[in-house]
């Protein structure tokens, strides 16, 4: 509820709750901490989020990816934003194609456009 929370724009309280979440299991599973790692992204705190990312241990879910891509990006880390761009289109390889409507789901407008803008630092071709 946490992370749906933060979402929808009160960052602070998701965050808090997800926090929460995993303070009470530490054996959590990752995707809880994708409100602090989309705060930090949403403040351009790229390092930050980078190092949520690397702690979520989902590497089989093409959203980490996704993450890891746009941060790398961000920070011009050429080598490491391709090979999160190669693992991300290995698990979805129409992601190009449908980033905006994938996106559009979870975020905002803003969010929206620094995490393409991430990805095509990355070296994604995102229309």
């Amino acid at each position: 509820m946490g992370i749906l929370m933060a979402y929808a724009g009160d960052w602070e309280h998701g965050r808090a709750l997800a926090e929460r979440a995993m303070q009470l299991n530490p054996h959590h599973p990752g995707w809880y901490r994708f409100g602090s790692l989309n705060d930090a992204l949403r403040k351009r705190d790229y390092r930050t989020a980078l190092d949520i990312a690397l702690k979520m241990n989902l590497p089989s879910y093409y959203h980490t990816h996704r993450v890891l891509a746009a941060a790398y990006g961000h920070l011009g880390e050429r080598e490491a934003a391709r090979k999160a761009v190669d693992d991300l289109l290995a698990l979805k390889p129409d992601f190009a194609s449908v980033s905006r409507d994938d996106l559009g789901k979870w975020h905002q407008g803003d969010l929206d456009e620094m995490l393409i803008d991430g990805l095509r630092k990355a070296g994604l071709e995102v229309p």
